[in-house]
């Protein structure tokens, strides 16, 4: 039976405006700087620590962890009045669960926010395993994330995928040894998410759910 693994934010939740007026708000609140839409979304994707240390690598680690709990404070606030699902993703998830596939989800997102996130959709139970930022000691874009959660639902890298829609996803899931699809929502280019080592880049939901039955050989894929 095929495994299949997905990223959250940008993959199954559209946080993108929450994520980038957190950003806008800790570097506002905590520097009294303001940053561009450009320079936060190239690091979308990675660990919050990582994006933070990447962008200002001149800050102490004090520095770092106030801007990350002000960010925090920010989005746990704004988090239910801002997130929607990308669309078609409940639909495509639960089409896949109801034919028995085993789904996971890997995010570099703290447990607490993501079965928030979840639970508020509807769509927590869906998932045999969740593994956050805090599962692992190493985070995308190494393979560990989709390797633990692979060992958690017993699975092997040749029939299991991995969906996401940043480089960070695809090249974890790549070196992980499973196949990747990288999702073109409203973060990164086709060519950027191929080049990280995407096997398959897709604009829609329904395009998901058929590539992935493709490869789990439910019906003839037009995306393997």
């Amino acid at each position: 039976m095929w495994q299949f693994l997905f990223d959250l934010d940008g993959t199954i939740l559209d946080t993108t405006e929450l994520i980038l007026n957190s950003f806008v708000h800790a570097f506002r609140e905590g520097l009294g700087e303001t940053v561009t839409e450009d320079e936060l979304m190239v690091h979308f994707g990675r660990p919050l620590m990582t994006q933070f240390q990447v962008m200002r690598p001149h800050l102490s680690d004090a520095d770092i962890h106030r801007l990350v709990e002000i960010y925090r404070q920010h989005n746990e606030t704004e988090h239910d009045r801002f997130v929607t699902v990308v669309p078609g993703a409940d639909h495509g998830l639960r089409a896949l669960h109801a034919q028995g596939f085993p789904l996971g989800i890997v995010t570099s997102k703290r447990l607490k926010l993501t079965e928030h996130g979840l639970r508020q959709f509807g769509l927590l139970d869906l998932f045999q395993v969740v593994v956050h930022m805090d599962s692992t000691p190493r985070h995308k874009p190494h393979p560990e994330p989709v390797q633990h959660a692979l060992g958690l639902m017993g699975g092997q890298p040749d029939q299991a995928a991995y969906v996401g829609d940043s480089p960070y996803d695809m090249t974890s899931g790549k070196e992980a040894g499973v196949r990747t699809v990288g999702l073109i929502y409203n973060t990164f280019t086709d060519s950027v998410l191929r080049e990280a080592g995407a096997d398959v880049t897709v604009r829609s939901w329904p395009e998901i759910v058929e590539t992935l039955l493709g490869w789990a050989g439910e019906l003839p894929s037009l995306h393997s």
